[in-house]
């Protein structure tokens, strides 16, 4: 991208002077899962969908897999925000300008927080910006903020200690003993560059070591007593005071395992009072458009909440296969037509991002102890047998293909990359043993 003009770069045809060509919507992302499964479902819908991503986010040997899909009319190679914030907004917005988009549509919190900045720029250009109010996203953006708020409502939430330093953590040992979690109140700042997850700490010094590293990203930290139950979340659609859209899912297994992406997930049911505290903390914070609510269970089975997400999340695709088009209904919405309200859907569908299992696995195999650890034995019986169990996967899909085999080439890449790893470690053990 060196020497390219401020204005985007496609990598699927030539850059042209006076290029007029229109595309509805713009889905930006396109690294994640929901980016794929948006341009999907768009596409098929008959909507013009251009794909963009970030040059930083990819390498040139694996790039977006929704780059890939056959309902992408345009990919679209956006500036590296990681070095300039301003470029990559400013090509998002040229892009607009030049080919007429209706709609923008991020899917990740890095895209989401740089172009909150910049709505009257897009409401210029006459292009819908799919993004919830400032003071929504301060709210919901911030964990520590939202967990405030949720204990107003009278809603169960787990323990949590700001952490600022030596003293933080002592007071949190204190609390909780060893291993607790530690979390950043945001996940993503501008000063890291990519989002930022849950981590466990064993000891006094792990926890100031990691706590330090979070405070240098620019965000508060959360000290927070371990929930060992399952990890469930409801996606809802609100708008107007009413939900138009929702969906329930559990995740099995994520990627990392603490407090990562769910790499296999299954719809559920949605508990009353899971959904009545969902609804009544995203109607207090003023929340409009897609959400995920997310709860994990303490070891008694209460739900406590753990965090929202104002954006489409990576469960999208069990939640399409359940029956639920929030893509759609996005489209729809952004555009002024009538939403139909889907309030059911199908449960016990499962769902795989098998390259996010594998990491899952990976990780059970190779890492001494983690909290959500399952032995090695057991880990790989679980990732075998779902081979069996389940027929849904992220990127598969028998009309649109290419981007199956892009997945599958990076998790090729990726397992020989972690078996050479690991071959390096049993490599090391056994000389230490011999010494």
């Amino acid at each position: 991208m060196a020497g390219a003009s401020p204005d985007v770069l496609a990598l699927d045809e030539p850059r042209t002077e006076g290029e007029l060509e229109t595309y509805d919507i713009l889905i930006l992302d396109a690294l994640g899962k929901q980016g794929l499964t948006s341009t999907r479902s768009l596409g098929r819908a008959g909507i013009r969908v251009a794909v963009g991503e970030s040059v930083g986010q990819y390498s040139s040997r694996s790039q977006p897999p929704a780059w890939k899909s056959r309902y992408c009319a345009r990919a679209v190679a956006l500036p590296d925000y990681n070095g300039d914030q301003l470029a990559y907004v400013q090509a998002i917005i040229a892009f607009v300008g030049r080919h007429r988009v209706k709609v923008v549509l991020p899917t990740a919190d890095p895209s989401i927080t740089m172009l909150a900045l910049h709505r009257k720029r897009f409401a210029e250009l006459d292009c819908t910006l799919v993004l919830a109010s400032d003071a929504a996203l301060e709210v919901a953006n911030d964990k520590n903020r939202t967990l405030e708020l949720a204990s107003k409502l009278g809603i169960a939430c787990p323990k949590s200690i700001q952490i600022n330093g030596v003293e933080g953590v002592r007071v949190a040992e204190a609390e909780f003993g060893y291993p607790f979690v530690l979390k950043p109140t945001i996940s993503w700042t501008g000063q890291a560059e990519r989002r930022v997850y849950p981590v466990e700490v064993i000891d006094e010094a792990d926890a100031v070591d990691k706590a330090a590293r979070f405070l240098a990203t620019g965000c508060e930290v959360l000290a927070q007593q371990f929930a060992s139950g399952r990890r469930e979340g409801v996606t809802l659609f609100f708008a107007d005071g009413q939900v138009l859209a929702i969906c329930g899912a559990a995740a099995l297994r994520t990627c990392p395992p603490l407090g990562g992406v769910a790499a296999m997930r299954e719809s559920i049911p949605i508990p009353p009072e899971m959904l009545d505290a969902s609804v009544r903390l995203i109607a207090a914070i003023g929340l409009e458009g897609p959400c995920e609510v997310e709860f994990r269970r303490d070891a008694s089975g209460r739900p406590l909440l753990m965090e929202i997400n104002a954006r489409l999340v990576g469960t999208l695709e069990n939640a399409s296969k359940s029956g639920v088009d929030f893509p759609l209904i996005i489209w729809q919405w952004a555009t002024g037509q009538p939403v139909e309200p889907v309030l059911t859907y199908r449960t016990g569908v499962r769902t795989r991002w098998l390259g996010g299992d594998l990491l899952w696995l990976f990780a059970n195999i190779l890492q001494p102890s983690h909290l959500e650890r399952v032995p090695a034995i057991r880990a790989i019986w679980q990732f075998t047998s779902e081979f069996a169990r389940t027929r849904h996967y992220d990127n598969i899909d028998r009309r649109d293909m290419w981007p199956a085999v892009a997945s599958v080439q990076d998790t090729v890449i990726f397992a020989r990359k972690q078996w050479g790893k690991r071959k390096q470690q049993l490599k090391a053990q056994k000389k230490s043993a011999m010494v």
